[in-house]
C-alpha cells in the first residue's frame, strides 16, 4: 500500500540563517520532496530531521548529501535511506 521510498537527512551545527531553505532548495533540486521537517536550536546549536519521499529522485543519497553540504559549510549533513536509519535504531 505505502509506495513511497523515504530517506532522513539530519544537519546539526550552529545555528545561522537559510539552514533549512538551503536544505529544502537542495532536495528539490534533485525532486525529493519533504514529508515532514523538525529542527530545533538551543542556545545556538540548530538541530534538524527532515523526511524526504526520495522515490523520484534524480540522484544518489550521498550526492544529495554533498550538495547540502557544498551550500551550508561547516554543518555535519547525515542523509540514509529509511531502511538503514531504522536498521540503526533498532535493538
Amino acid at each position: 500500500m505505502n509506495d513511497i521510498e523515504r530517506a532522513v537527512i539530519t544537519v546539526v551545527g550552529d545555528d545561522r540563517v537559510g539552514i533549512l531553505a538551503k536544505s529544502a532548495t537542495e532536495v528539490a533540486n534533485v525532486n525529493g520532496n519533504i514529508i515532514n521537517v523538525n529542527q530545533t536550536v538551543l542556545d545556538g546549536f540548530f538541530t534538524m530531521t527532515m523526511i524526504i519521499d526520495i522515490t523520484k529522485l534524480t540522484t544518489s543519497l550521498d550526492e544529495l548529501r554533498q550538495r547540502i553540504e557544498t551550500k551550508l559549510p561547516g554543518m555535519k549533513i547525515h542523509c540514509m535511506h529509511e531502511n538503514i536509519f531504522n536498521a540503526m535504531h533498532t535493538i
